[in-house]
C-alpha cells in the first residue's frame, strides 16, 4: 500500500514537471508564431479591417450643449458606473477619464457653453488599439443620457498618430493636431 502511494506521487510530481517544461515550450512556439504573423504581411491583412473600425470608434466625439457643471456631472456618472474605468479626476477645466489603469485616457473640456469629450491618448498592442468597445460604450451611455435630459448632443471625429516621443511598450498614440 505505502509503495503504491509512493509510486503515484512520483508519477505526478515527475508529471507536473514535464506538463510545465511542454506547457513553457508551447507558448515560446505560440509567441514565435504570433509575433511572425504580426509583423508580417499577413498579420497586417488579418488585422487591418478590424483595426480601422477600432481606430474609428476610438476616434468618436461628443460636444454636449450644457453648462459644465450639469456635463460633468453626467460625464463623472456615466463613467463611474462602467467596470473598467478605473480613474476619473478633475483637472482644470476638464475631467479626465483613465480606462483599464492608465489608456484610453478620455479628457472632457468643461467650457461654458459647450463640453466636448474624446480620446486624448491610447495604447496600441497586438494590430489594435486598445480599449475601444470600452469607450464606444461610455460614449453611446453619455449620449442617450443626455438626450433623455434633453442636452443637445453633436458626434465628431478625431485622427490619431503614433507618439514617437514615448518609450517602450506598447505603443502609444495620441491625437493628431493639424
Amino acid at each position: 500500500m505505502f509503495a503504491k502511494l509512493i509510486v503515484v506521487l512520483l508519477v505526478i510530481i515527475v508529471g507536473s514537471f514535464l506538463w510545465y517544461f511542454m506547457k513553457s515550450k508551447v507558448s515560446a512556439a505560440h509567441q514565435q508564431v504570433r509575433d511572425r504573423a504580426i509583423d508580417g504581411n499577413f498579420g497586417r491583412a488579418i488585422t487591418a479591417g478590424p483595426a480601422t473600425k477600432h481606430l474609428t470608434m476610438m476616434g468618436r466625439t461628443l460636444t454636449l450643449g450644457a453648462d459644465p457643471t450639469r456635463a460633468g456631472e453626467l460625464i463623472s456618472h456615466i463613467a463611474t458606473s462602467d467596470d473598467r474605468v478605473t480613474d476619473i479626476h478633475p483637472e482644470q477645466g476638464a475631467i479626465v477619464i483613465q480606462i483599464d489603469g492608465s489608456y484610453p485616457r478620455v479628457r472632457a473640456q468643461l467650457m461654458p457653453d459647450r463640453t466636448v469629450i474624446g480620446v486624448e491618448a491610447m495604447t496600441w498592442e497586438m494590430g489594435f488599439p486598445q480599449g475601444a468597445a470600452v469607450w464606444d460604450r461610455i460614449a453611446t451611455a453619455i449620449s442617450q443620457a443626455a438626450t433623455h435630459q434633453g442636452i443637445p448632443v453633436g458626434e465628431g471625429a478625431r485622427e490619431f498618430a503614433k507618439d514617437e516621443h514615448a518609450s517602450g511598450k506598447p505603443e502609444v498614440w495620441t491625437v493628431r493636431v493639424p
